[in-house]
């Protein structure tokens, strides 16, 4: 597959790396049994090689850019200024009693990575892969550019705050495979259309909703969750060190209580990037920091009222389902729309080759 259609500006990756001429030998002509010589380089022995030989050419060009690292530090500065924006309003409106500089902290580490998606998204579709492979290969290693930088920058404020340091490396990760993944849903969406246009609308569309849409949506279906269901009362309980309940029993009639079944919409917010930021850093923060129960509410919300409210419906620990992480619920959601658009877009350039 090669992520490219007519009427664009935009330049190939993997150009002059992975050739796609029909090859032929010497003294023979160019036919269809040449076309898939395991030899010839439009059909390399080894793809993933091919496309990782195109990626590290391409990142390597883009190390070499000045409009890249320009690129790269303009969005670190602008995830800086929305922070310390956010935080300004929210101080002169009473928000912060104290913790202010752990908020600066947490709220630097979900604006880089929300930047690091629109860059990887921008990139994608402005600088289409000559194939998935490539498309993926180069995503991670210019993601992993962006992240080393994103991470020196939020270390240092977190040295500076005395945040824990884990939730600069969580941003680290999260950010490279937020570049990438979204550098996906880029190329995909141009490569759907013969236009840029289109194209344009379709991945601003989509970066709407993944990076704000989504969470919205949840906050606006969340107070259709609250139901009436019947409880009967847990003994023998065990908690972990956060004091929430890991195992019990129950007994006793049950009797009407009510819930609010988030699991029912919280998955919907689990495809934005913060929430796989902070599930991410949730899972290596110190039980004991003034994050984790901020992060570890996250999990609450995706796990539902069973976890909160036990003995619903007189069952016990037992019976609860395991619970998922809301960072690999997030990842396969952002999975799954790269994928709508990628599978079309090769289809589309399938027909047109």
């Amino acid at each position: 597959m090669t992520f490219q259609g007519g009427e664009s500006d935009y330049e190939v990756i993997g150009g002059g790396v992975i050739d796609d001429r029909r090859p032929h030998r010497a003294g023979t002509e160019a036919g269809p049994a040449a076309a898939h010589d395991d030899e010839s380089p439009a059909h390399p022995r080894n793809p993933v090689g091919a496309a990782a030989r195109a990626a590290w050419s391409d990142v390597v060009a883009s190390l070499g850019s000045w409009r890249y690292w320009t690129a790269c530090v303009l969005g670190i500065a602008a995830a800086g200024a929305l922070t310390a924006a956010l935080v300004g309003f929210g101080a002169a409106n009473g928000w912060f009693e104290t913790g202010l500089w752990d908020a600066v902290y947490l709220l630097l580490g979900a604006w880089l990575v929300l930047v690091a998606a629109a860059h990887g998204a921008v990139r994608g579709f402005r600088r289409p892969a000559s194939g998935v492979l490539a498309a993926l290969f180069s995503g991670l290693l210019h993601g992993l550019v962006l992240a080393l930088l994103s991470g020196v920058v939020l270390a240092a404020v977190g040295a500076a705050t005395g945040g824990p340091i884990v939730l600069a490396i969580a941003a680290v990760v999260v950010v490279t495979v937020e570049v990438a993944l979204f550098g996906l849903i880029g190329a995909g969406s141009r490569a759907c259309f013969r236009r840029a246009l289109p194209g344009g609308v379709l991945v601003a569309l989509l970066l709407a909703f993944l990076l704000f849409g989504n969470v919205v949506a949840t906050l606006a279906l969340l107070p259709g969750t609250s139901t009436t269901a019947q409880a009967s009362v847990p003994v023998n309980v065990e908690r972990d060190e956060s004091g929430r309940m890991t195992a019990y029993e129950c007994v006793g009639q049950t009797r009407p209580v009510e819930v609010a079944h988030t699991d029912r919409v919280a998955w919907i917010a689990a495809s934005n990037p913060v929430m796989v930021f902070g599930s991410t850093a949730g899972e290596f923060v110190p039980r004991n920091s003034d994050f984790a129960w901020i992060l570890a509410g996250l999990q609450w919300a995706a796990d539902g009222p069973q976890r909160d409210v036990p003995c619903l419906g007189g069952e016990s620990s037992d019976s609860l389902p395991p619970t998922v992480p809301v960072a690999v619920t997030g990842l396969a959601l952002q999975g799954a729309v790269a994928a709508l658009v990628v599978i079309p877009g090769r289809m589309r350039l399938r027909r047109k080759a």
